[in-house]
């Protein structure tokens, strides 16, 4: 396990202290899982932002293939500020969350990230609408994809699973069956034409995408497969089990040619088998809420929708800081 470094503990103590219990330990866990994942002992981007009036704060995580997440922005009071803090601005002026965010996604840039992403939850039905959250990653030139809807099954091991005949056009196996190269080239085919979250394609190189499936692989587990449709090599699965048993479908994509054709629920059913066998409590996955046929095809296996995102992006190709008026 990665030890973080005492100024990070002691910044996150001071950072927070306004935060409810629950959410101050699900945030450390979270940030400890992520360091874990990447073997960094520095896997936090800190932020705060002050004018003589007011004060925020802020924070982002680098996560595994170049990745920065971006985690939560508070109001501080400008006499309890910290020294601990990596990036410390004075401005005369401006809005300081939109100026935190800003210096965030900039600094994350620096320190390698690809793609700076920030999953803005959506609380209710009723507040699906452009919150201030929102409204900071749109004035800081982060671009909108989509809303992404976590789905979750239970799943107790122990049960029986109602089999289905099996389709006999498939066959699945496992990912170096085929040269990895093969293999890359084949997921990059999926992506051709997706209807989840086709914008990624531009704007993620392959590699550093498959170096953050790689970081949320469980040592000793074998969840990468290659999926061959009349023998075919057609698609890519890409499962992975983490240690609450929690299982998740990280990855599902079929080849243009090969969508549309039934496939999917001996797909799914061998996901399923897959996880049974792993003995998770739980299986969970993310997808676009534009691909309706995947969202139907993951509820008639049994997943529910629990939580919802807002998901921004901003890309080291393409951010361009608003150039506002603050100094470090």
């Amino acid at each position: 396990m990665t030890r973080l470094s005492p100024k990070l503990e002691r910044w996150w103590e001071w950072y927070s202290q306004p935060l409810s219990f629950s959410r101050a330990n699900q945030e450390w866990t979270w940030i400890q899982r992520i360091a874990n994942e990447t073997n960094s002992p520095k896997p936090v981007i800190s932020v705060q932002v002050h004018s003589d009036q007011q004060a925020v704060a802020g924070y982002c995580v680098l996560a595994a293939g170049a990745l920065a997440i971006h985690g939560s922005i508070t109001r501080r009071l400008v006499s309890n500020l910290s020294k601990e803090s990596d990036i410390q601005i004075h401005t005369q002026g401006g809005d300081l969350m939109t100026l935190c965010l800003e210096s965030l996604i900039a600094e994350s840039f620096q320190k390698g990230a690809e793609l700076f992403q920030a999953l803005v939850q959506i609380q209710s039905d009723h507040s699906d609408t452009l919150c201030e959250s929102q409204a900071c990653c749109s004035q800081v030139g982060m671009s909108y994809l989509t809303k992404l809807v976590r789905m979750e099954m239970d799943f107790p091991f122990n049960r029986s699973i109602q089999r289905i005949r099996f389709d006999d056009r498939l066959k699945i196996e496992p990912f170096d069956s085929i040269p990895k190269k093969t293999w890359i080239e084949l997921l990059e085919r999926t992506y051709q034409h997706s209807s989840d979250v086709p914008e990624l394609a531009a704007i993620r190189s392959t590699g550093k995408a498959i170096e953050g499936y790689e970081a949320n692989r469980t040592p000793g587990v074998n969840g990468w497969f290659v999926i061959r449709c009349n023998r075919e090599p057609a698609g890519c699965l890409i499962l992975a089990r983490h240690n609450y048993p929690l299982g998740e479908i990280s990855y599902l994509g079929l080849a243009p040619e090969f969508r549309g054709k039934g496939y999917s629920s001996g797909i799914m059913q061998f996901a399923v088998e897959w996880m049974s066998a792993q003995k998770c409590s739980k299986v969970a996955l993310a997808v676009d809420c534009r691909n309706e046929v995947a969202m139907s095809v993951y509820q008639k296996w049994g997943f529910q929708a629990t939580i919802s995102f807002h998901a921004w992006v901003a890309s080291q190709k393409t951010f361009k800081p608003a150039n506002m008026d603050f100094s470090k």
